[in-house]
């Protein structure tokens, strides 16, 4: 019989059974097999759009430019959109070639009933679904498992993946014994803020904290809010706050002052002791309503000029109130396991910001750079999120129990606190920060109670900085990188002995002589607790 082209084809097919097999080899059917995702992705015009401008685009975008934003960049630019554009693409190809087929093929038994009664029926039986094809077509079944695995990437990242880092407070005080039974017996808290030229993380910062209020209860928060010396908007604005808590019948404090920097001005800090002493007096400023209020306070919140989640707050308090059970079963063989201070982790800079103050239950010095501290089991607590036992923090945000500030006749019948009200200490002769001065007093006055910090508390001096630290860092996704290659990194970085350089060498890069060393930490696991050179400030008698 003579040859026969059909219609919109380049394959010659004959009026036989056998022939019409070739059908199957047209292009148009082919074009599955030669789908770009399922065969060697080489870098085009289609790599260039789908990853390297997305890559571009992150690693100069403002709230994720740091130190380790271009590797990042890639790995974001891979996961977000390189992978789930091909898979979508990759889907929507396979479709159209799917129907392309099945019309193809009722054309085909239209145009030739004969031929159709003629030929086999498996040649002539409609597609099966395009996943059963491909299997059935394709002995080598690599592409479509890559596919699959893109696929099942891309749902999680566009479901879980992204998710915002912060629980809800609703589960946080339904996980929280200790949120929960502060709820409800009201209990009482005191917030304690200082602030210098914070215009711009003013309003994030009010509107954190009118949220938390309304956790806690209007009636049960007192705010003290101390501003000195701001050359910005700042005393208006929170001005303005007081009025706001006001109306929501919030008792507070909001004390403006001026001339306390004392001059020069643009350069007030001539010494660090100075700079010590002149904060010290600030922050007691903002504790001088604990006094004037003359009631008790169950918890004491001391916040810096940072940007930080309502939630924040609500973590720290249970941590103070040891809600997690870790810490629990590592401290039950020391006698005193109330703990007295809870803090978080302030960020700045692509490094931790008071890496002056914080150090771990040894007296060791942290790093700056994440995972921060220098034993394994600190460093394995920050990369799981677990609350950790420090020896000294402060990091811009800290709970405290409350029956420390108070005078003795409004403690709690178990304060376990038979010295003056706790206040900031005035600087000793040696240089040390006034926020480690106070976690160093509570060790010393209770022989040794636990201080904790919760590393999944992160507070930033900059509303840019939070977004980055906070809430960008912290999305599983991002996470997922840092399991994946940034932990490897720094550990290969600090195993070859560069990161030696990263750690904190003293104040003033090492030039300030007369910095207080601590040692007789009551809570180290080793016998190897004190930190040599410079000065002994120990915790008998001198604190």
């Amino acid at each position: 019989m003579r040859p026969r082209s059909w219609p919109g084809m380049k394959t010659t097919l004959r009026f036989d059974a056998r022939d019409t097999l070739l059908y199957f080899k047209n292009k148009k059917w082919n074009a599955f097999r030669r789908v770009p995702y399922l065969e060697n992705v080489e870098i085009d015009q289609r790599t260039a759009y789908l990853f390297l401008l997305p890559a571009l685009f992150f690693r100069f975008f403002p709230f994720i430019m740091t130190h380790n934003s271009t590797p990042m960049s890639a790995f974001l630019a891979l996961v977000l959109i390189y992978i789930p554009a091909h898979v979508a693409l990759t889907a929507w190809q396979s479709y159209s070639s799917l129907l392309r087929t099945m019309q193809r093929a009722r054309e085909m038994r239209e145009c030739s009933p004969v031929l159709m009664r003629n030929a086999p029926k498996q040649a002539y039986s409609p597609p099966s679904p395009w996943l059963r094809s491909s299997l059935a077509r394709n002995p080598d079944t690599v592409s479509l498992s890559l596919w699959v695995c893109g696929a099942l990437l891309t749902v999680w990242v566009y479901t879980s993946g992204i998710s915002p880092p912060f629980p809800s407070a609703s589960s946080l005080i339904s996980s929280s014994p200790t949120l929960t039974a502060y709820l409800e017996r009201n209990a009482t808290y005191y917030i304690s803020a200082t602030f210098w030229n914070n215009e711009d993380i003013l309003s994030a910062w009010t509107s954190e904290t009118l949220q938390l209020i309304d956790i806690l209860g209007p009636s049960n928060v007192y705010v003290s809010m101390t501003e000195n010396d701001s050359e910005d908007d700042t005393p208006t604005m929170l001005r303005r706050f007081g009025r706001q808590l006001d109306v929501l019948n919030v008792r507070h404090n909001v004390n403006i002052s001026t001339g306390i920097r004392e001059e020069p001005l643009d350069d007030p800090w001539r010494s660090v002791r100075h700079r010590v002493g002149y904060m010290t007096n600030l922050r007691n400023g903002a504790l001088q309503s604990l006094e004037d209020a003359r009631q008790r306070f169950d918890v004491v919140i001391l916040l810096n000029d940072i940007v930080f989640h309502h939630t924040d707050v609500l973590k720290l308090v249970s941590a103070l109130g040891g809600d997690d059970q870790r810490e629990k079963a590592r401290n039950n063989h020391h006698k005193n396991t109330r703990r007295r201070m809870a803090c978080g982790l302030d960020m700045d800079n692509a490094a931790l910001y008071d890496a002056w103050v914080l150090q771990d239950r040894c007296g060791r010095p942290i790093t700056g750079f994440w995972p921060f501290f220098t034993s394994e089991e600190d460093k394995q607590a920050v990369r799981d999120g677990h609350v950790l036992e420090v020896g000294t923090c402060w990091n811009g945000i800290a709970a405290l129990d409350g029956d420390m500030f108070l005078d003795s006749r409004l403690r709690s019948k178990t304060a376990d606190w038979h010295t003056d009200a706790l206040r900031f200490s005035e600087p000793p002769e040696c240089v040390i920060s006034e926020c480690a001065l106070l976690p160093l007093r509570i060790t010393n006055t209770t022989g040794g109670a636990p201080i904790v910090v919760d590393p999944t508390v992160v507070v930033a001096y900059s509303v840019r900085g939070w977004k980055y630290y906070a809430v960008w860092l912290r999305m599983p996704v991002v996470k997922l990188w840092m399991r994946i290659f940034e932990e490897r990194y720094w550990d290969l970085w600090w195993n070859m002995g560069m990161g030696k350089g990263l750690r904190w060498t003293g104040l003033d890069n090492g030039r300030e002589k007369k910095e207080c060393i601590i040692d007789g930490w009551p809570r180290c696991d080793t016998n190897d607790t004190a930190v040599p050179g410079g000065f002994s400030l120990r915790f008998r008698g001198d604190l």
